[in-house]
This record gives C-alpha cells, sequence and structure tokens, in this order.
C-alpha cells in the first residue's frame, strides 16, 4: 500500500482525517494527526482505491499536473518551496503535480492561490456564442471569433 500524503510503501496503514479529508497514510504520517482507524492489509486483488468526486460544476482540468508545474518553474521555485508556501508534504504536492493524485478541493483551491492560476476547466470560446452590443465603437476579441 502506497501512504497517499508521503507516498512510502507500507503495509500498515491508517485512515487519518487530514483537513476534513480522509487519507490512507503510514505509520509515520498517522503520528500527531486524527486517525480514525487503523486498517488491516488485505490482499492487493480486494484492495480499492480513493474517489476524489469533483463538483460537476467545477471540474479540474484533464491536464492540472502541467498546469501547476509550469506555473512553479516559472516562479522558479523548487516542490519543498511551494509545500511550504502551502503547508503541505513535498510528496503530495509532487504526487498532485505527476497527476498520481486529484488535489482535494482545499489543497486546489491553495495551489491556485500560491500559483496564480486556474485549475479548472474553462470554457473555450467555441461553446460561447457572442452578440456584441454594438454600442462600443472599439472592436472586442468576441466579435471576430465565429
Amino acid at each position: 500500500m502506497e501512504c497517499e500524503l508521503c507516498g512510502r510503501q507500507t503495509e500498515e496503514r491508517y485512515i487519518a482525517n487530514i483537513e476534513n479529508v480522509e487519507l490512507r497514510v503510514c505509520a509515520r504520517c498517522a503520528k500527531g494527526r486524527h486517525v480514525t482507524e487503523e486498517v488491516i492489509p488485505r490482499n492487493r486483488a480486494q484492495e480499492t482505491r480513493p474517489v476524489t468526486i469533483v463538483a460537476a460544476d467545477d471540474e479540474i482540468a484533464e491536464d492540472y499536473g502541467s498546469r501547476i508545474r509550469r506555473a512553479r518553474e516559472h516562479m522558479k521555485i523548487p516542490v519543498r518551496v511551494l509545500a511550504e508556501m502551502i503547508s503541505e508534504k513535498e510528496g503530495v504536492v509532487t504526487r498532485v503535480e505527476q497527476q498520481k493524485m486529484v488535489p482535494p478541493e482545499a489543497l486546489r483551491k491553495k495551489l491556485e492561490k500560491a500559483l496564480g492560476i486556474r485549475l479548472g476547466e474553462t470554457a473555450t470560446m467555441e461553446n460561447q456564442s457572442y452578440h456584441g452590443s454594438g454600442k462600443s465603437e472599439e472592436a472586442t476579441l468576441g466579435e471576430f471569433v465565429n
């Protein structure tokens, strides 16, 4: 089993409530946290992966990992510094950046604020129609898009 915080492989695992999100963590990451239960190891065939549900009206972009990485690299900061900025473990930020973990809403908001980016899907101009008001003498970008 892989710890959802640090990524370490371990047979011992606990379910800990961290920032109102239940995560399966190793003994080291569970120490000092609110542990809701200890999970007895099962064989791999029966193991299920946690599912993160994102509201349909605020879906996360398919390329959220690369958006985070590009913004971090643009700011010229290593993963460790970004993790410190948002009070998260480096392993969590790395897993989100590599798209091995979908960030919970609280983490998503911290990343968006720290990096100045949006991780949500944005509507494309193809899906929108524009009807100019005709009040302005200056042309807008929307008037050039069919």
